[in-house]
């Protein structure tokens, strides 16, 4: 199994001591940098999957670093979460503007930090998945976010289409709310289990027939999509 990649360029070596630790216990395989001539460098040797760089740094900083990286053909396409002490939105809106993904405030949990990775993560590997559907006269489009259900467009809420999509996409596997907590609500901490089922009961009532049908209450364990058409 090829495991993912995260490289770490902070010149705080307690911060990259914990960020390691912290993922590598998640499951990454965590390349560490103390300043951006290291991490300029170890990122073209590696290809990693996603860069965590600090906004803060001796020679280029965080925010050249990051245009840098943009202007890198073989690396523009890293998904970057920044991370800085600062919080206002004039230093968040220049992260963003010079490339990075995300935007991280110190000191930040080691939860949120985990589900910020995961979430760009996934967000970063959409682009290659199917984005058109079309089973038992229904048809979803990722590109456009619409469905017709019977020629007819369906109006969704943003969540109910991220959930027809996430189910879409597992047909016939059996999905229990700390995956569907994990891929359509990225770990909102607002978010609870009693959300999730009303969720999927809104999305069932917005496809009618159709999608009481082909969405089943596994209890106990969880939801699953059933494309058999009987």
């Amino acid at each position: 199994m090829v495991e993912t990649k995260v490289i770490v360029v902070d010149d705080e070596e307690s911060l990259r001591s914990l960020v390691k630790n912290l993922l590598e216990g998640e499951g990454f395989m965590v390349i560490t940098c103390k300043d951006t001539d290291e991490g300029y460098k170890r990122m073209l040797k590696s290809k990693p999957d996603l860069a965590i760089v600090d906004i803060n740094m001796p020679k280029i900083g965080g925010i050249e670093f990051c245009r840098t990286i943009r202007q890198t053909p073989a690396l523009k396409n890293i998904p970057i979460i920044m991370l800085t002490v600062e919080s206002t939105e004039t230093n968040k809106v220049i992260g963003l503007d010079s490339g990075a993904d995300d935007y991280l405030t110190k000191p930040f949990s080691n939860r949120e930090l985990v589900a910020r990775v995961k979430a760009l993560l996934r967000r970063s590997k959409r682009k290659d998945k199917v984005n058109k559907f079309e089973i038992d006269n229904l048809s979803l489009s990722l590109e456009s976010r619409t469905v017709f259900l019977n020629g007819k467009e369906v109006q969704l809420r943003p969540k109910e289409f991220d959930l027809l999509y996430l189910f879409l996409q597992k047909p016939g596997v059996v999905l229990n709310r700390e995956f569907i907590l994990e891929n359509v609500f990225e770990y909102n901490i607002s978010v609870t289990t009693r959300t999730i089922d009303t969720h999927i009961k809104n999305l069932r009532n917005s496809l009618k027939p159709w999608g009481r049908k082909h969405i089943k209450t596994i209890f106990g364990v969880g939801f699953r999509f059933d494309p058999d058409k009987k």
